[in-house]
């Protein structure tokens, strides 16, 4: 008897499809049984999957190993040229700004990038250099989007470049485009980026501090794993915190004030610094003045980056792969 394809079933296919694709990507290339091992499927539930998703190339099948006896195992490798991603952010205030941006393939390897000054400071001129993008590489299936302020839910509640203020930027681009589109704010994608190239596994919390050249601070979080959002997407706006004059102390005293109180709240294993108000050699004098205040077996590692541009296209990359795989395979 025929059993109908329920929705559970459904759900459980494309599942296995999310697990075997990802090992695939986090391997490189991998047997059958290679994938069973890592994802915990049968090896006939691997071979099913890989037979279907290599008709529409998405699988590549490589060569087969060398035999040890029996029939050489088929090995399999993600086609990296399946789709691009184009990974862009906005950097900047209404005084002076960039659009920077890098194209990746569905594995994540570069392709290209580039920056452009953004002038126009206008959203026709924003979406025409992504549009000019697209049309130079016209595999890009997915576009990840960082910009300086509060993002909640692809809509931009405020920002320092005041063009984006209460614009829908992921609604408006999908219609444009008609490609896949997820927007952030800056802090985000950096802290996933740092994470994922210098804590990759770390269950502790890492964050991720900038401080600009304006009056502000920036802080990115990821806890067990997982970029720290917050109720409503205002995780990590630490300029909030109810310091009095804050921004007129001296800049290892600020910084101090925040440190002490990610330490306090979030117990951070590690926390990166970076902006052009940031040197490495302000370390010792920032750790000084939070030492007076936190016990030294709870003090961060406080690591020092000179920029923060190839933490923000990893992060954006990354998460923006991962978002439109499930898109894909789960709609939505």
């Amino acid at each position: 008897m025929i059993t109908p394809l329920n929705r559970t079933t459904r759900e459980m296919k494309i599942n296995n499809v999310v697990l075997v694709t990802s090992a695939l990507k986090s391997l490189g290339s991998a047997t059958k049984a290679d994938l069973a091992g890592v994802t915990g499927l049968s090896i006939a539930t691997c071979g099913a999957v890989l037979n279907d998703l290599s008709l529409s190339r998405e699988v590549l099948a490589l060569e087969r190993e060398v035999s040890r006896g029996g029939r050489p195992a088929q090995r399999y490798a993600y086609n990296p040229d399946f789709f691009s991603v184009l990974s862009l952010y906005a950097q900047g205030s209404d005084a002076g700004a960039q659009i920077i941006w890098s194209v990746n393939t569905a594995t994540g390897e570069s392709l290209a990038q580039g920056e452009v000054r953004f002038l126009p400071l206008t959203l026709t001129r924003f979406y025409q250099q992504i549009e000019r993008l697209l049309a130079e590489y016209p595999n890009i299936k997915a576009l990840g989007i960082g910009l300086p302020g509060v993002v909640v839910k692809g809509t931009v509640a405020t920002c320092d470049i005041s063009a984006f203020a209460g614009v829908p930027v992921e609604q408006q681009l999908r219609e444009r485009l008609g490609v896949y589109v997820q927007a952030d704010n800056d802090m985000n994608y950096t802290a996933w980026g740092f994470y994922r190239s210098s804590c990759a596994g770390v269950t502790a919390p890492v964050a991720y501090l900038f401080k600009p050249a304006v009056p502000c601070l920036g802080c990115g979080m990821v806890v067990n794993g997982q970029v720290l959002h917050g109720a409503s997407q205002f995780a990590g706006e630490v300029s909030n915190l109810p310091y009095q004059d804050m921004d007129k102390l001296p800049v290892a005293e600020e910084m101090a004030k925040v440190v002490i109180s990610l330490a306090a709240i979030i117990n951070p294993a590690t926390i990166a610094l970076s902006g052009p108000k940031i040197s490495e050699a302000l370390i010792p004098e920032l750790t000084a003045h939070c030492l007076q205040h936190i016990p030294a077996q709870h003090m961060p590692a406080l690591i020092y980056r000179p920029s923060m541009r190839q933490d923000y296209l990893q992060g954006i990359t990354e998460l923006t792969l991962r978002n439109y795989n499930l898109h894909v395979a789960f709609g939505g």
